[in-house]
């Protein structure tokens, strides 16, 4: 059941992950990845709440590492990351990572505050 939840969680979470990734692909523009950034930060806050609810067994494999794991991508946000400096794009990036990282956090812990509560 352990291996049923994590897939059927992760197979949500990507294709919520390339069909939001796709809608904000339109929105995208001045070369900052505001779609990988969004998806992230969004995921960091789902997986704040259900951390901050206290989920276990099944039902965080489903939703925790399941949905969240596949929803959010650390790998994508590192190439976009390594593209901006690539790029001479220096100012775009820092930008970028430091944002990714401390939103990434606050978001997070903002979940966790309002799983708290329920």
């Amino acid at each position: 059941m352990n291996l049923i939840s994590l897939c059927v969680g992760g197979a949500c979470g990507a294709m919520a992950r390339y069909r939001l990734g796709a809608v904000l692909l339109k929105y995208s523009r001045h070369g900052f990845p505001f779609g990988t950034f969004l998806i992230n930060v969004t995921g960091a806050l789902l997986l704040g709440v259900f951390c901050g609810l206290s989920l276990s067994g099944n039902v965080y494999l489903l939703f925790g590492d399941g949905f969240c794991g596949a929803f959010t991508t650390f790998s994508t946000f590192s190439v976009e990351g390594v593209e901006l400096i690539k790029r001479k794009e220096i100012k775009k990036s820092i930008l970028y990572i430091g944002l990714s990282l401390c939103v990434g956090l606050l978001f997070f812990f903002a979940g966790y505050s309002v799983g708290k509560l329920f």
